[in-house]
């Protein structure tokens, strides 16, 4: 009695567990993708130099009080922040994310 309730346990177990799972995940996504309508704009993307600039202002603050001078931190920072956004927004240009 128990070989043919285990075996009919077994025949029915993919049969229950593909719905389920279909139920669980939803259906898979169609093989068509959208059409691209090229890259966004490069402020949408990257932020700027002075978003850089800031940004390496206040770590380099950070900083610059941990070593004894916050404003020259502040300074440095600030530069190699600015630089960092310059360079960061035309390699992203160059290497075609945006435009």
């Amino acid at each position: 009695m128990r070989r043919p309730i285990i075996c009919a346990v077994l025949a029915l177990l993919p049969v229950v567990s593909v719905p389920s799972a279909r139920a669980q995940y939803g259906y898979p996504p169609p093989r068509y993708y959208p059409p691209s309508y090229g890259p966004p704009p490069c402020a949408a993307v990257v932020p700027g130099p002075f978003a850089g600039a800031a940004r390496g202002a206040a770590g380099g603050a950070v900083i610059g009080a941990i070593a004894g001078n916050a404003g020259r931190g502040a300074a440095v920072g600030a530069g190699i922040g600015g630089v960092a956004g310059i360079v960061r927004r035309g390699t992203a240009r160059s290497s075609g994310a945006c435009y």
